[in-house]
């Protein structure tokens, strides 16, 4: 299989990107490609038609590099690639899963009690929406897939398709010590029970259903083109 990256870069060439620009966008057009090599194979194609469709659809425009470089700087919102492959998937899946949780308690499919810690006083039960948790992995596979259609790595890939679950646990890290203190419940005791559930119900669990959708999207395009040449 071809180097996409290197060959995106060379059909760059002639562009008037920077030298840090044309990486950027050379990263996009080899996930481009990469992925539309599997979507060929996945429809029955061997491995050289593939390749040979990518490349037609890599030289089809001459002007490629033109057309990309005006619809770059004429992107209105002025979103660079960090924040098309982090910050954008990351938040509108923290938002879905937000709205999400909110529908599926607003038609009665509220969180079920599967534990708790604590005594009788102080009672911080473990709360499981199992609706919720269903669609979980489609949000994280979503955010994981923009991420790397953005050129971003495995690392980037991962912490958005998890990002919800990052900011459920800050959040609780912030305001379950903040309301005791309020409150005026005295000892770490109260606190680490809450803390503890807390992060379980809201971050831990949820994060693993995430985490489901995100791991397919994790393998190297050369891992792929390995295991397509070896089914092959």
């Amino acid at each position: 299989m071809p180097d996409w990256l290197r060959e995106a870069w060379r059909k760059l060439a002639g562009s008037k990107f920077s030298a840090e620009e044309r990486d950027d966008v050379s990263r996009e057009l080899a996930g481009y490609l990469d992925d539309l090599c599997t979507d060929a194979r996945s429809r029955g194609l061997d491995e050289s038609a593939a390749t040979e469709r990518a490349f037609a659809e890599l030289h089809h425009d001459a002007r490629l590099g033109s057309k990309l470089y005006r619809a770059r700087k004429e992107n209105p919102m002025h979103l660079n690639d960090r924040t098309k492959g982090f910050w954008l998937p990351g938040l509108l899946s923290l938002v879905a899963s937000v709205v999400l949780l909110a529908i599926f308690q607003i038609v009665g499919l509220r969180p079920r009690l599967v534990g708790h810690f604590g005594s009788v006083v102080n009672y911080f039960p473990v709360m499981i929406s199992l609706p919720w948790l269903c669609v979980l992995p489609f949000l994280g596979a979503a955010s994981a897939y923009f991420s790397r259609r953005a050129g971003r790595g495995r690392a980037l890939r991962v912490t958005a398709g998890v990002f919800p679950a990052l900011v459920f646990l800050a959040a609780i890290l912030v305001v379950v010590p903040l309301s005791f203190g309020i409150s005026g419940v005295p000892g770490i005791n109260a606190i680490l029970p809450a803390i503890a559930t807390g992060a379980l119900s809201w971050a831990v669990i949820p994060g693993a259903a995430l985490l489901l959708g995100v791991l397919p999207f994790l393998r190297s395009a050369a891992a792929r083109h390995r295991d397509l040449g070896a089914a092959a």
